[in-house]
């Protein structure tokens, strides 16, 4: 014996779906742009890491007994004047937050190291798109700085 659906019960189901797609929706699409907001910003410090990096190796090839006393000098100037050539390259939205950035000689332990650094600012104005929901704040949450930084002995 077939059993047909109750005719009654038809009519009172009919805005469930709608009413689900409601709630469930906003979620989804928070969920699809906080992840692609967290990518790009994955992305810019992945940038910003590896100018830092090719930057500080840059004075690899530098020969130490060429500059003698000189030669920590040396480094920082071929890493600084590596880290501009290579800031340069990146896009100017992301160079244009760098404030802090740099090259310095520091020891540690007896051994020279080259380091470099870079910071990127984004109080000013985020390093993507913010959505605001009132009394839940900014969405999704960034960080204000980017820091990256590298070493090498030297």
């Amino acid at each position: 014996m077939v059993s047909y659906p109750n005719v009654n019960t038809i009519g009172r189901s009919r805005g469930a779906v709608a009413l689900e797609f409601l709630l469930v929706f906003p979620l989804i699409v928070a969920m699809v742009y906080g992840s692609a907001a967290y990518g790009v910003v994955f992305f810019q410090k992945f940038q910003l890491q590896k100018a830092v990096d090719r930057a500080a190796s840059s004075v690899m090839s530098l020969d130490r007994s060429q500059f003698g006393e000189n030669a920590g000098q040396q480094a920082v100037t071929r890493a600084s004047e590596a880290l501009e050539f290579l800031m340069s390259d990146l896009p100017a939205s992301l160079v244009s937050r760098s404030g802090e950035r740099g090259c310095s000689v520091e020891g540690a332990g007896g051994v020279s190291l080259v380091q470099c650094r870079v910071v990127a600012n984004g109080q000013e104005s985020p390093f993507v798109p913010q959505l605001q929901f009132g009394f839940l704040g900014e969405f999704p949450p960034l960080p204000d700085t980017i820091e990256v930084r590298s070493a090498v002995a030297f």
